[in-house]
């Protein structure tokens, strides 16, 4: 007989997590079911953040679904890693915390027309989400470093920590930031990026914390998890929702919803394997037709990077442990100024004006991409230059109707010449930030610079050596129309009855934390129980 409950969420990454926990938790205690297609992550789960990282980038890891995008420039197929099992991506990632702006909050409710989204209601969630634990090493608490001084919160489910030792170089970095008049924010997670600070990580004694860890750690009985679950389709009756069908054949049925959290990637797969999509897509692959949603894998976008660095001594310390990485945004008058800039539509200009909007982040402490002979003595201090605000949209299409063979990923990096501009000007600025004195005093010679600071050299370096951050987002758009976007505002699939997509990116612990909020609100659950 087939297993029949009153929710079906898909996919146990940081959205999927909470909406199952929180649903679960809500005092009139609806069954809830978990499929999630990859494992437990048991194996993995005392490792530390570090030593996760490398289990998680070995060839054929268990932990990873390892795609790769189509050709890019030059015909650089970009790593396009993904989390693969309980956790999902937050089991692989560089564990960092970022927030973002308020003003991408209040943007987001200006355009859907949902309070629900904006900075407002996102901190709030935030006090739910953030257990943060006020840990800067006695070292750094001085006036030459960022400190805490704004809301965080302190009872959530998700441990963050700034951990109890940092490298050494982390005081050089604030350094050079003044030296350069770049300035420093003291706290980049408050709504207000702009300036050099240091975000917390999520690890709390040398152990990562995961969607899993934080939210499914003690479930109760009425939430069942099933792992190596891949979903094939959702099951529909005309355009109601009602179950899922697993690659196995094995069905189960929802008496009210089926919530998808796959992520930016296999969110718009599994839509498009349910019939849900461009007609053209579904017809490529011999799909049945349930709805055409034209917007369905259109949209991507992502934050590409390009990395440079300085061979400098070695220090005390390996370069590569887990230590929060000096992050920061900033504002450029010559990307804001420039031709390309002035090409945008109004809207968008008036948009990427706002004090609050960065153009480009820069990160420092990041692993080195890239090849460098070193003598015993010498380690490279590298930095990356992130992309903000991406122009170019991508798409996710299906290679084939098999659920387990990957979609088609083309993010489209770097093709629009506001993105360019962007790049060669946030290049520009890191190769400035290595010129400060405290830096040419330590450094011996510099690795993957350009060969001089002109425009075309800066792009041909730049684009030589992209990479993504894996923030990719914005496949099932919210919007208010069928022709525009995919879901509502209350992430109810536009057109079908029964089924929600719930999740993001960086941000996707507040689009679960906002979902079970409306879901449970909607069905009268009742508010969820605090999660321990």
């Amino acid at each position: 007989m087939a297993e029949i409950f009153d929710f079906i969420v898909v996919g146990g990454g940081a959205s999927g997590c909470v909406i199952a926990s929180r649903l679960a938790h809500s005092s009139t205690q609806p069954s809830v079911l978990l499929l999630e297609a990859g494992g437990l992550n048991q194996d993995a789960a005392d490792l530390t953040g570090a030593e996760r990282y490398e289990v998680a980038f070995r060839e054929g890891s268990p932990l990873n679904w390892a795609y790769k995008t189509e050709p890019q420039w030059k015909g650089q197929q970009i790593d396009y890693s993904r989390g693969k099992g309980l956790g999902g991506s937050t089991a692989i990632n560089f564990c960092g915390w970022v927030v973002g702006s308020s003003e991408d909050y209040d943007e987001w409710a200006r355009l859907v027309g949902d309070d629900s989204f904006g900075w407002k209601n996102a901190r709030r969630c935030l006090q739910r989400i953030e257990k943060f634990h006020n840990d800067v090493p006695a070292a750094f608490r001085d006036e030459s470093s960022p400190r805490l001084k704004v809301h965080h919160g302190w009872g959530g489910a998700v441990d963050l920590s700034y951990q109890d030792e940092w490298l050494s170089t982390t005081s050089d970095v604030f350094k050079a930031a003044e030296e350069v008049g770049l300035g420093l924010n003291p706290d980049v997670n408050n709504g207000s990026p702009i300036g050099m600070g240091i975000g917390t990580a999520c690890i709390y004694k040398g152990v990562r914390v995961t969607s899993a860890s934080a939210y499914l750690t003690s479930p109760p009985a009425n939430l069942t998890i099933i792992t190596n679950a891949l979903v094939q389709k959702v099951i529909f009756e005309e355009n109601v929702a009602v179950g899922v069908q697993i690659a196995s054949g094995l069905r189960f049925w929802a008496r009210k919803e089926v919530i998808i959290s796959t992520g930016a990637i296999n969110s718009p797969q599994l839509l498009l394997l349910s019939g849900l999509g461009p007609e053209e897509e579904l017809r490529k692959h011999d799909i049945p037709r349930i709805l055409e949603l034209p917007q369905v894998g259109r949209n991507l976008q992502d934050h590409c990077f390009s990395a440079a660095g300085i061979v400098i001594k070695k220090g005390r310390e390996a370069l590569f442990k887990q230590s929060p990485s000096p992050m920061g945004w900033f504002q450029l008058p010559a990307v804001l100024d420039s031709e390309e800039f002035q090409a945008l539509p109004l809207q968008m200009q008036t948009y990427l004006r706002r004090p609050l909007v960065p153009n480009w982040e820069l990160a420092t402490h990041t692993p080195f991409f890239g090849d460098v002979q070193l003598a015993d003595d010498e380690e490279v201090f590298s930095a990356i230059c992130l992309v903000m605000n991406p122009q170019p949209r991508g798409t996710i299409t299906l290679r084939s109707a098999d659920p387990r063979e990957a979609p088609v990923i083309d993010p489209k990096f770097l093709t629009h010449p506001f993105d360019r501009r962007t790049a060669i000007e946030g290049m520009r600025e890191i190769l400035r930030f290595f010129q400060a004195p405290v830096w040419k005093q330590k450094t011996v010679r510099n690795v993957s610079w350009p060969r001089n600071h002109s425009d075309s050299a800066i792009w041909e370096a730049f684009s030589s050596n992209l990479r993504s951050s894996w923030h990719m987002s914005g496949t099932v758009k919210m919007g208010r129309s069928a022709q525009e976007a995919c879901v509502d505002s209350s992430f109810k699939v536009i057109g079908i009855q029964n089924l929600r997509v719930a999740d993001m990116s960086s941000t996707a612990y507040i689009i679960g934390e906002i979902a079970a909020e409306k879901i449970i609100a909607e069905y009268g659950l009742d508010q969820a129980r605090p999660v321990g």
